[in-house]
């Protein structure tokens, strides 16, 4: 189980990565989008942390 969950967080990480070319403000919607946005802004302040 753990391992769908896992892809579809990864689903979700995808869904909000690819508003931001687009230029959409795409809010996270349930648990699962909500954490998929939270990864998202921990490897992009990790990422900026390391420059």
């Amino acid at each position: 189980m753990t391992a769908d969950a896992e892809a579809m967080i990864e689903v979700a990480m995808i869904r909000l990565m690819a508003a931001r070319p687009a230029g959409e403000d795409v809010e996270p919607h349930g648990p699962i989008e909500t954490e998929a946005a939270r990864r998202l802004t921990d490897e992009i302040n990790h990422d900026h942390d390391h420059e």
